[in-house]
């Protein structure tokens, strides 16, 4: 909290702070210091962010009666569409000087539409892009390029559709 001052504490998957019928939950002591914090009105220079699932994030808030009066903008976010999270996928791999063939891209479409037509209530969205790429795309990758002897700079930062799972991960 104090190196948020003049800035912001932004805390993703906050939800976590709270556990259900656990009272010797750590979380519960950092709920009542960020609320002892939000209560001194000599520090309001700088503002809380509480990020997570909807109804993990509702749990939370009604936790302690005190926290949900001290945070008194609620903003829900739409889940990005199966066509942002491609342009998720494209940006990752051009930040990181990767090149995709057209084939490696039609596969790349068809598992991130595919995943998002199945999603369930906690999908991970932007994450799930980059764990897609990170975890299985890239590791099937090395492990393609593990067999050439001496790869150029355009093999070792080429994607093929090989590269690319045959089903949703």
């Amino acid at each position: 909290v104090e190196r948020a001052q003049g800035g912001i504490l932004f805390i993703d998957e906050a939800y976590n702070l709270f556990v259900a019928d656990d009272g010797k939950d750590p979380g519960r002591d950092v709920i009542d210091s960020l609320l002892t914090v939000l209560a001194d009105e000599s520090k309001k220079d700088w503002m809380l962010v509480l990020a997570g699932y909807p109804q993990q994030m509702e749990n939370m808030v009604n936790c302690n009666p005190g926290l949900k009066s001290r945070l008194p903008h609620v903003f829900h976010f739409s889940d990005y569409d199966a066509a942002q999270l491609i342009q998720i996928a494209q940006l990752y791999f051009k930040e990181h000087v990767y090149t995709l063939t057209e084939e490696a891209h039609k596969h790349l479409r068809n598992v991130i539409s595919k995943a998002y037509a199945s999603r369930g209530r906690n999908f991970e969205n932007a994450r799930y892009v980059v764990n897609l790429i990170e975890t299985v795309i890239l590791k099937k990758m090395g492990q393609r390029l593990t067999g050439l002897a001496n790869p150029t700079w355009e093999e070792l930062t080429t994607v093929t559709a090989q590269d690319i799972p045959s089903i949703s991960t």
